[in-house]
């Protein structure tokens, strides 16, 4: 992270997801002052602590696609340095185009965001038991999270369907990858580097595939 190569990038991950984190709270906090009020003490008050976890959770579990909106502007730069550092005697890998490197993170944070909210009554259901809520949104996220972004990593050096049958191929280490990943996102302040460290951790892992495959 203190590399000069990663400190521009490190400036813009770091504010970039900080606006996608307020972006997620604000959203969340609008959705709960839209919520109707019954003018039954009890009713409200029960609405209001639920709608409260509700914001909690959302702020937790969508991050992730907040931040999935600009992993395109700053991959390669990330992928480049990593590559320059540790890797400078392989073929370069061919920067991705920004327009649909931006047309599939903008994909990839509806896909996430949709999941999510399909299984937020399961989230909310299950708030008093925490494992349960852990293993769903790990299983889930770490999934989504391993396949975006080593697959984007793997489009500087494959074509989309090379891309995709060799992640399938090793399905196994990227989802426990993944997993990692959306445990950095799950992190106060450390969620802040996430996408940065996320980037730099697949392209070593793609590298690592690449040589044993």
């Amino acid at each position: 992270m203190v590399d000069p190569a990663f400190r521009r990038v490190l400036v813009a991950a770091v504010g970039l997801t900080i606006l996608a984190y307020l972006a997620v709270g604000l959203g969340a906090w609008y959705g709960l002052g839209a919520l109707p009020r019954f003018d039954i003490g009890w009713l409200d008050a029960l609405v209001h602590v639920l709608s409260g976890i509700g914001v909690v959770l959302a702020m937790a579990f969508l991050f992730p696609a907040a931040a999935g909106l600009f992993i395109g502007l700053f991959l390669d730069d990330v992928a480049e340095a990593v590559e320059a550092k540790h890797y400078g005697s392989d073929a370069v890998g061919k920067p991705l185009a920004l327009a649909p490197a931006l047309v599939e993170a903008l994909w990839f944070a509806l896909l996430v965001v949709v999941t999510n909210l399909l299984v937020l009554p399961l989230y909310l259901l299950m708030f008093w038991f925490p494992p349960i809520n852990l293993v769903i949104f790990y299983t889930l996220n770490g999934y989504l999270l391993g396949r975006e972004y080593f697959e984007l990593v793997a489009w500087r050096h494959l074509d989309r369907h090379q891309a995709t049958a060799f992640r399938k191929a090793h399905r196994g280490s990227i989802f426990l990858a993944g997993v990692v990943i959306a445990g950095l996102f799950s992190l106060p302040v450390v969620s802040l580097l996430a996408p940065l460290a996320a980037t730099a951790a697949m392209v070593h892992i793609f590298k690592y595939l690449e040589v044993k495959a």
